[in-house]
């Protein structure tokens, strides 16, 4: 879902850093004949090597990791779990600002060495860059951290969804099957035990996106521990409506008991129907078979508000 570079360590981009560096000097000085000119071209090539490769690697963690602010509600939800927002927003601050430290120290330095001639400056260069990369290591140490939560995303795409929930045995990944077929994926969902099917339907020329939740909106809210109940809360920024799917064969009490906390907990439609598995129906519920393609259209239809 997100594209993110390496996140170095401090001491692995000083090491990187400075070793190519000194490749590029030792390569100079071992092609130009004039000794005066050599060094000084070998300096120039060392810091212009080093300020190329910290700003680099700099450069493409602060344009690659998304902005807290560019991602969706529901990724932000899930964020705040584990990542303080402030201090997110901080460590990509300060590891644009060593990028841009580094860049500035750059230009000054080789304007000394060019005018100056003073070999001298090549050695203050390093140990400054040095210096300002040992700054922003826990800030770099963070955005490792962060990486991890952010890569154990679930791709999910920006479109009107149907979240399906239910008690276990209910039905609710055999309607997802049949609604939408052979584009059902499977992904891990955060910070929980389990993963989500995620299958997606086209209904007049609109995609739509349909979530299967074992294990997610399938129990009690008073089962979960803090972190798990907050990851569950996050579904809201993510459904448009929700499809509970009762189980005959299962108690009614409780499954009725399911659904009424996600009808307190969640600011969402809910739309209710049984899975006819062929034996005796709960009386008052809109019924269909999960195993036809066209009770389960008709279904999805009603749920999203299309006849």
């Amino acid at each position: 879902m997100f594209n993110l570079p390496y996140v170095p360590t401090a001491d692995d981009l000083i090491d990187k850093a400075f070793r190519a560096g000194a490749k590029k000097s030792k390569t100079v000085r071992g092609m130009s004949r004039r000794k005066p000119e050599k060094a000084l071209t070998a300096e120039i090539k060392r810091v212009e090597q080093i300020s190329a490769i910290v700003e680099g690697d700099l450069n493409a963690v602060v344009k690659h990791f998304p902005s807290y602010e560019e991602l969706s509600e529901f990724h932000q939800a899930l964020l705040d779990l584990r990542v303080k927002k402030d201090r997110y927003k901080k460590s990509l601050g300060a590891v644009k600002w060593c990028s841009d430290r580094v860049s500035s120290l750059k230009n000054k330095t080789l304007r000394k060495l060019k005018t100056q001639k003073d070999l001298g400056e090549s050695r203050v260069f390093l140990g400054r860059v040095s210096s300002f990369i040992k700054r922003v290591r826990k800030d770099l140490d963070y955005l490792v951290e962060v990486k991890g939560v952010l890569l154990s995303f679930p791709f999910l795409k920006d479109e009107p969804t149907l979240v399906v929930a239910g008690v276990p045995n209910a039905g609710k990944s055999t309607f997802v099957r049949t609604l939408t077929g052979s584009k059902v994926k499977i992904a891990s969902y955060p910070f929980t035990t389990t993963e989500i099917m995620i299958g997606y339907r086209k209904v007049r020329y609109m995609e739509y996106q349909v979530i299967d939740s074992p294990g997610i909106l399938d129990r009690p809210m008073e089962d979960r521990n803090r972190t798990e109940l907050q990851a569950v809360l996050a579904i809201e920024h993510l459904a448009d409506v929700v499809l509970f799917i009762i189980d005959p064969e299962s108690e009614l009490e409780n499954q009725l008991r399911l659904l009424d906390e996600i009808e307190q907990n969640f600011n969402l439609k809910v739309h209710t129907a049984v899975n006819d598995k062929g034996g005796e129906n709960p009386k008052g519920y809109e019924t269909f078979n999960a195993t036809k393609e066209e009770d389960c259209l008709r279904l999805f239809k009603e749920c999203i508000g299309l006849k």
